[in-house]
């Protein structure tokens, strides 16, 4: 069957830009007519779409879609924003590969980030890959988590690798990204993936050359240290001749703010040296994570278990005390935003504290122990302007880093591609609405190896919005973040319509997991 979208204003991804229309054949792009008269086909269905804006689908670059994807009520939110394609596997962890004997610890740590892992996890991602065919709304494309691999090999330990592990690992990239993966993904922020020394990472990274795979990092520090942790990305590419990300770049440390010119000069100078350097971010202040990871390292040295039973110890409330991560920390910034019980959500940590009559470390170790580490937060944490300099980056793209699941989200699910397209399109006016487009769609393509995506082009895949540009914009705040995007009109995922004039099918299961090119 054919659908004609008819007499919109084509942004390709390609450089055109100019009224004409969209034939979308099945799950195919058949045909796209610049300027002239459609032709009539008996069997279409013809959309008049005059007036509006039709484009690739959105890519969000760092998703956390790896469960929502297969849950209508919560990856709707990304349908509304135009969004038809997402990147999972993120941070280093993820369900696949997956070990039965380490499933449950990984769903103690992570389902706040990810959600409840349920049937979806598998020991490996050719067997991922097939469980979730047929059960998407959106398309997938699948990462090999850094974190996963050492849990299989090291546990939770922080200790380093031995030769015989760290080669059974690479040999684990190899598989994983013969399987389809678009690289590898690092969380060096994170336990277990932040005991990764370079030894492990050259080791790991290695296979990504040959396959030409990117290599995707969580970096080891947004803070004080940031200029340091990218250098050290940047430094495996270099080494290995690799492709670089960098998930979700900030500058969080207030001793940091006003530097982001220092910090795009480094990654400008890498990539005059033959370094490709490409980064993503979402066009908010304030991340979201789990509250655990904003706590020092040795607390989850040997896993989830063990730091449930060391918060219950009076020696480690003393410990938390002691340490300047807790000591000089400002948790009036941290807002709790997710819990197993529904206590303390939408407070910070410090108000939390105050309530209770405690300080900091004593709230923070009974309230993760009374939640048994499920506890998410959103965290205020960057200067708006260094923020808007990386976002307009040429090599920058869009990661919602959205957290579909828990009770008070962080906003960016709902409206993170909204949002960036309000606020640089139509508020500061520093992007073009075609190049803020092509952030958020062909570039990402493009990074990934995407070849049949992000493009309006005969031949490729019909992942294809409509939007109305002028009223293109987030209706999610931080006092209600499920509140839908506004002014995406149609959105087909592989030719099927999941969004029409703003109504949503919620019935459909048109995603795939997508192999990339090299």
């Amino acid at each position: 069957m054919r659908t004609v979208l008819s007499g919109g204003l084509l942004i390709d991804g390609l450089g055109g830009q100019g009224k004409g229309s969209v034939i979308l054949r099945d799950d195919v792009i058949e045909a796209v007519l610049w300027g002239r008269a459609c032709p009539r086909f008996e069997d279409a269905k013809v959309i008049d779409v005059t007036g509006r804006v039709v484009a690739p689908g959105l890519i969000d670059m760092h998703s956390h879609d790896d469960v929502a994807a297969t849950d209508p009520d919560v990856y709707q939110a990304k349908i509304r924003q135009g969004v038809t394609t997402s990147l999972i596997g993120l941070d280093g962890l993820g369900y696949a590969p997956l070990d039965a004997q380490e499933y449950p610890r990984l769903k103690a740590y992570w389902t706040p980030v990810n959600g409840d892992p349920g049937p979806w996890a598998s020991h490996d991602l050719g067997a991922y890959r097939t469980l979730l065919q047929g059960q998407l709304g959106l398309n997938l494309v699948l990462g090999v988590p850094h974190g996963n691999l050492r849990l299989r090999y090291q546990g939770w330990s922080l200790n380093p690798l031995g030769r015989k592990d760290l080669d059974a690992m690479t040999a684990e990239v190899e598989q994983g990204l013969d399987q389809g993966a678009y690289g590898l993904t690092t969380g060096l922020g994170y336990v277990p993936g932040l005991a990764a020394d370079q030894r492990e990472l050259l080791s790991l990274v290695e296979p990504l050359s040959a396959r030409r795979k990117l290599y995707v990092s969580h970096l080891r520090n947004y803070g004080r240290d940031i200029l340091a942790a990218v250098d050290e990305a940047v430094e495996l590419g270099r080494i290995k001749g690799v492709a670089v990300h960098l998930s979700h770049l900030h500058l969080s440390h207030p001793a940091m703010f006003g530097r982001a010119p220092e910090l795009l000069e480094r990654i400008h100078q890498a990539r005059a040296e033959g370094v490709a350097v490409t980064l993503d971010l979402y066009p908010y202040s304030a991340g979201s994570s789990i509250l655990h990871s904003y706590l020092p390292t040795w607390l989850l040295d040997g896993g989830p278990d063990l730091a449930l039973s060391r918060l219950n110890d009076a020696q480690t409330v003393s410990r938390l005390r002691a340490d300047p991560e807790v000591s000089s920390y400002d948790w009036s910034r941290v807002v709790i935003t997710r819990t197993k019980s529904g206590n303390h959500v939408g407070q910070s940590v410090a108000r939390a504290a105050a309530e209770r009559g405690l300080d900091a470390a004593e709230c923070l170790a009974t309230i993760l122990s009374q939640e048994a580490l499920e506890v998410g937060a959103v965290v205020h944490q960057t200067l708006a302007a260094d923020d808007m300099l990386l976002a307009e980056d040429q090599g920058a793209v869009v990661g919602s880093d959205g957290i579909g699941y828990g009770q008070l989200l962080h906003p960016r699910y709902y409206g993170a591609f909204a949002a960036f397209f309000e606020r640089h399109v139509v508020e500061r006016k520093t992007l073009s609405m075609a190049e803020a487009l092509s952030k958020m769609s062909t570039q990402t393509a493009d990074i990934v190896g995407l070849r049949d995506r992000g493009r309006l082009q005969a031949g490729k895949a019909a992942d294809v919005i409509v939007i109305d540009e002028e009223h293109f914009r987030p209706q999610s705040t931080y006092e209600h973040p499920r509140r839908f995007a506004e002014g995406v009109e149609y959105v087909f995922v592989n030719g099927t319509m999941s969004l029409a004039q703003g109504e949503f099918s919620p019935g459909l299961r048109p995603g795939r997991v997508l192999t990339p090119a090299p």
